[in-house]
């Protein structure tokens, strides 16, 4: 009697170890996270860099990509006008940079570093193209699965001439704030 008992308990340890085996749940495997974005907005920024202008209202288009979940890169480009100042001048930006999530269940927040360049139009400035850098950051709050309303603000930091009779490159570095909201579609 003793001799079956052990090798009914030795029969059946496999059976009740294999029952024991830890199976991954669904809750245990990393959520999906949208690698692409493309997002839309619209802009407000000052004009520093050129005398008597008012801030410049325009649009600012991009797209991000995100390597990790909190680690991607940015591309942005903006196209400001419609001032109301003395001066009626046009910006163009076009940068690209790394960027920072720090996300949440409906928020996401981000940080960034961007660099590239921007050009003032109707302005007479010489050079009319400079080096420009941007560092700021944003949120996104998801609406549904692939969409989100997106708010960020810059501080784009360029170098034009002020005098309109000089030329060469200018000494003077100006910062320009720039506040976006819009809309981002994720895939």
């Amino acid at each position: 009697m003793k001799g079956k008992f052990l090798l009914s308990a030795f029969a059946l340890l496999p059976m009740s170890l294999f029952g024991q085996a830890a199976k991954p749940a669904a809750a245990d495997t990393a959520p999906e996270f949208a690698r692409y974005e493309i997002f839309a907005g619209a802009d407000y920024s000052s004009a520093n860099q050129v005398k008597s202008s008012s801030a410049l209202v325009g649009f600012n288009v991009g797209a991000d990509a995100k390597l990790k979940k909190w680690f991607g890169g940015v591309v942005d480009f903006g196209d400001y006008g419609d001032s109301h100042g003395l001066v009626t001048p046009t910006v163009t930006t076009f940068m690209a940079g790394p960027e920072f999530y720090i996300p949440a269940d409906r928020i996401t927040g981000f940080l960034h570093v961007m660099f590239g360049g921007e050009h003032t139009g109707n302005a007479g400035e010489t050079p009319d193209i400079s080096f420009a850098y941007a560092f700021g950051g944003g949120f996104e709050y998801t609406l549904k699965k692939h969409w989100a309303v997106r708010v960020s603000g810059d501080d784009v930091l360029s170098s034009f001439v002020q005098s309109y009779g000089a030329s060469g490159e200018s000494p003077h570095t100006r910062a320009n704030a720039r506040a976006s909201g819009g809309i981002a579609y994720r895939f």
